[in-house]
């Protein structure tokens, strides 16, 4: 086995060179995103802490607590609840008090629920992704996930209590 031999004259041309022979590598560098990596990184989830403790505040993983995701999908199914119980509201001579919401109610009804449960459902993605995050570096993210639900479950039931009573 080959020892490269640590003289002045090998310590500068390293130094130049910015790395040493026995570190180059022959294929492309291996931390360049690739698809299947991607894929991989989908079907074998297995980072559900940071890398370092030392590093980040802000890290992404790949294994959600399974708390964090039902929340998800009651908010996402309370949007669905919120956009149909709207619509019946309607029927029945209500009016809409969202201004942008109204404007997409003028040119259709699809347009209203796709941009509706579009919206929700990005939002809920970004909160989902970015959950070890604090918000204005004072609410965590996974307390605001809650805080949503709570609300849009008030709407749904005064919603409900709208249809019932008036």
């Amino acid at each position: 086995m080959f020892t490269p031999t640590l003289t002045l004259p090998n310590i500068v041309s390293i130094i130049n060179s910015g790395q040493s022979d026995l570190e180059r590598r022959e294929d492309s560098e291996r931390r360049n995103p690739t698809f299947t990596g991607f894929f991989l990184g989908c079907v074998k989830c297995q980072r559900r802490e940071q890398r370092r403790s030392d590093c980040y505040t802000h890290y992404h993983t790949d294994w959600y607590d399974t708390k964090l995701i039902i929340t998800a999908l009651a908010i996402l199914l309370l949007s669905v609840a919120d956009a149909a119980m709207t619509m019946t509201l309607l029927n029945n001579g209500a009016v809409e008090v969202n201004p942008f919401m109204n404007y997409l109610l003028s040119h259709s009804i699809h347009a209203f629920v796709y941009t509706k449960l579009a919206l929700t459902s990005t939002c809920i993605l970004v909160l989902v992704a970015h959950y070890h995050t604090k918000l204005f570096n004072k609410f965590r993210v996974d307390i605001l996930l809650t805080f949503a639900l709570i609300i849009y479950s008030a709407l749904v039931l005064y919603e409900i209590f709208l249809y019932f009573w008036y």
